[in-house]
């Protein structure tokens, strides 16, 4: 029973990492830092985000998704919780390179998932162009 807990709350919390709609993903890397001050006010010290960078989120954001729909199989199939840390563990570092091979930094890319939360005119750029690849 434990264990189905620990691999729900897994599943929940790489499921987490995917804002609904548009399927942006959010790097791991805030799980790994405490509390930073920018998560409390999004837009008060992050720099605009540049058409650049809008391409290099999507095509980060493609690999990060494909990522987390591949862990979330590999944690149903975990056979102790051990196992499970595992795969979870190594998502997180794949995500990590994939966030960084498409040009962004794993803050950069957080952040401008902070920002599209709340800049709905982001939101829909980074939704768009990412329909527009699928």
């Amino acid at each position: 029973m434990a264990l189905k807990t620990f691999r729900a709350r897994t599943v929940a919390a790489i499921a987490a990492a995917t804002l609904a709609g548009g399927g942006a993903a959010i790097a791991q890397q805030q799980s790994q830092a405490p509390a930073a001050p920018q998560q409390a006010q999004p837009q008060a010290q992050i720099e605009p985000v540049t058409e650049a960078e809008i391409d290099q989120f999507v095509a980060a954001n493609n690999e990060v998704s494909t990522i987390a729909q591949s862990a979330n199989a590999e944690l149903q199939a975990a056979e102790d919780k051990a196992a499970a840390q595992k795969v979870q563990a190594e998502a997180q570092k794949e995500m990590m390179a994939a966030i960084q091979d498409e040009g962004l930094t794993p803050q950069r890319f957080t952040e401008i998932v902070q920002l599209a939360r709340a800049d709905e005119e982001l939101a829909n750029k980074l939704r768009s162009k990412m329909e527009g690849q699928g």
